[in-house]
C-alpha cells in the first residue's frame, strides 16, 4: 500500500468550503476512508520572496499501490486547485504495510 499525505492550503476558503469539498470530491474519490488533520502552513512565493501563512488541511490516506489510486489522488488535488486557485497541493508518499 501507499500512504499519501496531502497538504491543502486553504487560503481564503472557509471551513464550509472545505466541508463541501470533502463531501463532493474527497469522499467520492477515496470512499474507503481517510483522516483529516488541521495544520498551519507556510509557503514562500518564489517570484516575490513573500512568505505566507495560512490554515491548512492535511489528508492522510492509505490506498493500494496502483494506477486507480494514483488517478484518484490526482483528481482530488486537481479539483482543489480548480476550486481555490492555490498554486499546489503538497504531497508526501510512503510505501507502507497496511490492512483494514
Amino acid at each position: 500500500m501507499l500512504e499519501y499525505q496531502l497538504f491543502f492550503g486553504r487560503g481564503s476558503a472557509a471551513e464550509q468550503d472545505w466541508a463541501a469539498f470533502v463531501a463532493d470530491v474527497v469522499t467520492t474519490r477515496l470512499p474507503d476512508g481517510f483522516t483529516v488533520l488541521d495544520a498551519e502552513g507556510q509557503w514562500m512565493n518564489p517570484a516575490t520572496g513573500r512568505i505566507s501563512h495560512e490554515p491548512t488541511k492535511v489528508v492522510v490516506v492509505a490506498v493500494p499501490d496502483g494506477a486507480p489510486s494514483a488517478a484518484a489522488i490526482m483528481a482530488v488535488k486537481e479539483a482543489w486547485l480548480r476550486r481555490t486557485r492555490q498554486h499546489s497541493v503538497g504531497t508526501v508518499v510512503h510505501p507502507v504495510c497496511g490492512a483494514f
